[in-house]
C-alpha cells in the first residue's frame, strides 16, 4: 500500500524505521568521511573521570538535522496525515539519538590500559529496530484533537469532562449529603480488602486521565488496520496464500504465524542455480548447474 495515504499501525512503523535508518546512517557516514558537509561531533572532548574524550564520535546532530530536512518536507500540510508522519518520523529519530552510547580504546604497552579514550557512536541498528519494534507492538490510535492546536488525543484514553457550577443548597442538605456520603465510604471501605481495592481503582484511573496525549517516542496511528492474509488489490495486498513459511521457525515466518491460521502444505520441490563458479582471466566466470530437490512449507 501506499504509505503516504494510509495511516496504519504498519505504515506507522514504516515511516519511524525510515527516519531512523537515514539518522543512522548519515551519523555513521559523517564520522567515517564519507560526506563532505560533516565531519566528527567535537562537541564532547577533554579528559572525563578515568577517560578522556577522543576518538570520532557519530554527528548524531547532523544526522538528526538532515533526516528531518529530507523526510519532513513533503509532509507540510496541516491534516492528520501529516501530522501522523511527522511524529512517527520523530519517534524514529529519537530511537536512535536516545540510545547513542560511549565506545572506548585502551592505549598502552602490551595491552595495558594506561589511557582510555572515548567517543559517542550510535547503537548498532539492529538494536534500533528492536527498539522500534516494541513501539510498533505498543502503538496508540489517535484522534485529530480540534481545541487545541490539532495536536493529537489518544482514542483510547477517557477524556476529562468538564464540570459544571455546583448549585447553592442549604447548610442543612449539604450536612446530609456529606452524612450520607461519610456512611456510604465507612460501608465500602469497612474492611483491609476493599479498602485496597477502592485505592487500586483510584490509581488506574489517574493512570488513566494521564498521558492523554502520545509521548515523542510513541508510535501513533490513526486506521485500523486490514487483515493482510487475504488478498485486497485496494491496498495492494497479496495475501499469504503460497508464502514459503518455516514449520519449525520461531520467528515473523512462522507458519503458524504467516499463514494465519489456514495451515501449511509440505511439498517436494526441484530448483537450479548456479554453482561451481570460476572466474577467468581476463574477464568472465563460468559457472555449473546445479540442481537440488527439497521439501518446503507454503501457506494454504
Amino acid at each position: 500500500f501506499v504509505l503516504s495515504s494510509t495511516g496504519y499501525r504498519e505504515t506507522a512503523f514504516a515511516h519511524a524505521i525510515s527516519a531512523a535508518g537515514v539518522t543512522h546512517q548519515v551519523s555513521t557516514a559523517c564520522s567515517l568521511g564519507k560526506l563532505r558537509s560533516c565531519g566528527c561531533d567535537m562537541t564532547s572532548h577533554g579528559p572525563a573521570l578515568s577517560w578522556e574524550w577522543g576518538g570520532c564520535s557519530h554527528n548524531i546532530e547532523f544526522g538528526d538535522h538532515f533526516a528531518r530536512k529530507f523526510l519532513d518536507a513533503k509532509d507540510t500540510a496541516k491534516d492528520i496525515q501529516a501530522q501522523i508522519n511527522l511524529h512517527n518520523h520523530r519517534a524514529g529519530r529519537l530511537a536512535v539519538i536516545n540510545n547513542v552510547g560511549r565506545t572506548c580504546k585502551c592505549h598502552g604497552m602490551s595491552g595495558s590500559c594506561e589511557m582510555k579514550t572515548c567517543w559517542k557512536s550510535t547503537a548498532d541498528f539492529r538494536e534500533v529496530g528492536t527498539v522500534l519494534k516494541e513501539k510498533f507492538k505498543a502503538a496508540r490510535k489517535v484522534i485529530l484533537h480540534n481545541t487545541v492546536a490539532n495536536s493529537l488525543v489518544t482514542r483510547d484514553r477517557h477524556r476529562r469532562r468538564r464540570r459544571r457550577p455546583k448549585k447553592p443548597v442549604s447548610t442543612t442538605t449539604a450536612m446530609l449529603q456529606k452524612h450520607s456520603r461519610m456512611e456510604t465510604l465507612k460501608i465500602d471501605l469497612k474492611t483491609k480488602h476493599n479498602r485496597q481495592a477502592h485505592k487500586g481503582r483510584k490509581k488506574r484511573k489517574r493512570k488513566r486521565l494521564r498521558g492523554r496525549y502520545p509521548r515523542q517516542t510513541d508510535l501513533v496511528y490513526y486506521e485500523k488496520s486490514p487483515s493482510f492474509c487475504d488478498p485486497d488489490p485496494e491496498i495492494d495486498s497479496l495475501g499469504t496464500t503460497g508464502r514459503f513459511c518455516n514449520r519449525t521457525g520461531s520467528d515473523v515466518d512462522n507458519c503458524n504465524t504467516l499463514c494465519c491460521g489456514r495451515g501449511y502444505n509440505t511439498l517436494r520441490v526441484r530448483r537450479t542455480e548456479r554453482c561451481n563458479c570460476k572466474f577467468y582471466w581476463c574477464c568472465y566466470v563460468l559457472c555449473d548447474e546445479c540442481v537440488f530437490d527439497e521439501w518446503v512449507t507454503v501457506c494454504k
